[in-house]
This record gives structure tokens, sequence and C-alpha cells, in this order.
């Protein structure tokens, strides 16, 4: 596929602005450590762009560290390229400002990221959203933004110990036309999902990128194991999207142009749910800093 965010990366640390970050909504309940889970190398793929040295085996196995019982929120959901839009259907119609993009939040990839916070929420994961539009001065320097304002939400928040980037991809036929990627849920018609990871090949500073990676694998994994297809092959890339800031950063894709917002949201919603349900299993240890 056609992943827009291969141009750029944030090359500067974050520094946190002056003003208060916006959220969206937050809630918050006790976490119940559940069952422990099994990952399965079969069910991961790996683009590797880099051509780095990894063991999938190896990953999975490796212990999650997360403290569940931080006091605050636990998840950041953010948008670097936020006017990201989907195909016009089924009434969700928008006024474009470009191909396949809008700055209305209702009918662009802020909405996805929105039914994804509300779906951690209501399961016990505390998550912010960030709904601020970061590529409304420019496409390709909005990373530099968003770090910015990422990094605003670590210094208010430093319970946040994951960034999820929503994003959706592009792909086109020989003829320029935008083409769909779907799955089913539930017997429903779905997008599927790219998880794009960074590294620090290219010569940026990002030390815990393997770390990253693991848990992107086992998240993947289970997805894969619990609905087969979901998931297209995971694209590990030398630039790092800001997913140095945070141990548990991934940039999320979440469709392509050619799918409809419905079908976003859907996947959005059983990402949200295989998440919680990682977080949530005895798999996960309080994270020792």
């Amino acid at each position: 596929g056609i992943t827009e965010t291969t141009a750029a990366s944030a090359d500067c640390p974050a520094q946190p602005a002056a003003e208060n970050p916006k959220i969206a909504w937050m809630a918050y309940t006790m976490p119940v450590r559940t069952e422990y889970l099994h990952f399965s190398a079969e069910n991961v793929s790996i683009r590797n762009g880099p051509d780095a040295a990894i063991d999938i085996e190896q990953m999975l196995r490796e212990p999650i560290r997360f403290d569940l019982e931080a006091d605050g929120p636990l998840v950041l959901i953010v948008h670097t390229h936020a006017s990201e839009a989907y195909t016009q259907a089924d009434g969700d119609s928008y006024t474009a400002q470009g191909a396949y993009r809008t700055a209305d939040t209702n009918y662009n990839v802020v909405r996805v990221g929105q039914a994804l916070a509300d779906r951690l929420n209501e399961l016990g994961i505390s998550t912010v959203h960030d709904t601020e539009l970061y590529d409304a001065e420019g496409y390709y320097d909005a990373y530099d933004r968003a770090a910015e304002g990422v990094g605003v939400y670590l210094a208010k928040y430093p319970s946040i110990q994951m960034v999820i980037d929503v994003h959706r991809d592009a792909v086109e036929d020989s003829a320029g036309n935008q083409l769909a990627v779907r799955t089913t849920i539930n017997g429903e018609s779905a997008a599927r999902l790219l998880l794009v990871m960074g590294s620090d090949l290219a010569g940026l500073y990002h030390p815990n990128w393997r770390e990253n990676l693991a848990f992107a694998v086992k998240l993947q994994a289970l997805c894969e194991q619990d609905s087969p297809g979901i998931f297209r092959e995971l694209s590990l890339r030398s630039q790092r999207y800001n997913e140095y800031l945070t141990p548990h950063s991934i940039l999320l894709e979440v469709g392509t142009a050619g799918n409809t917002l419905r079908e976003a949201i859907r996947s959005a919603e059983y990402f949200a749910d295989e998440l919680a349900k990682l977080l949530h299993s005895a798999n996960v240890e309080n994270r020792a800093d």
C-alpha cells in the first residue's frame, strides 16, 4: 500500500507548550487482570524495510511492562494528519479540503480516534484524546507540531505510557483510483488495520524502538488470532514517527481513503477491545522505572 507517513519524522525532542492541552473526554475504572494470553508467531508478518535484525518469537516472549494502576490517563490518542478522511458514503458527507481530506472532525480520522478513546474508557483503560489538527498548517512538518503537543500531555499526565497516532492510509490502482482494504467483523464490513513501527536505523534518537515493536507484535498477534485478516502486514521503518516519546507508542492506520468512515469506526472499536484485553491480561507486569 501507499502509506502517507513515509516522508516525515520529528527530529527534535518534544518541548511542552505553555497552554493546557485540549482534552476531549476521559473516564477511569480500576482494571482487573484476567487470564494469560497465547501469542503465535504465525499471526504476525513484518515488512522489514530497514532489514533490521528481529526475532518475532523472542518478541512474543518478552514481558509487557505497563503500569495499569498508575494514577491518571494511561493512553493518549493523537492525530498527526488529522484531516485524513474517507470515501463519502452511507450519509457521511463532508466538505472536502483536498482529496479525501476535511477539517470537520465529525468525518475525518479524529472521529475514528474518538470512537477508539470512548471504547477504551468504557473498558477501563483511562484514555485522553487530542483532537488538534496538527496538519492544518502543513502536512509534512505536522510531526514536529504533534511532538510538541504530545509533550504537553506527557508533562501534564506522567501516567501516560502509550501514544496511539491514528491515521488512514491510501492505496491506489494503476489508474489512480482509491482502493479500500476490507475484512469482516461479526459479519459486518470493516477496514483493515496497519501498524507502522519506527526504529533508530535512520540515526535518530529512539532507544526503546525494540520494546515498542515487541508490544506491537503481541498486539497484532492477538488481533489476528481473534479476527484473522483484520491486520495488513506490519510495516517496520527506519523513521521514528514520534514513537520515541513513550515505550508503547504505535502508529495505527485505520483503513484507506477507499474505505468508509463507518468501516473505520467498526475496526477502531474492535482494536480497542483487543488492546484492552491485552492490557488487562495476566501477561502484563507493573512497569519498573
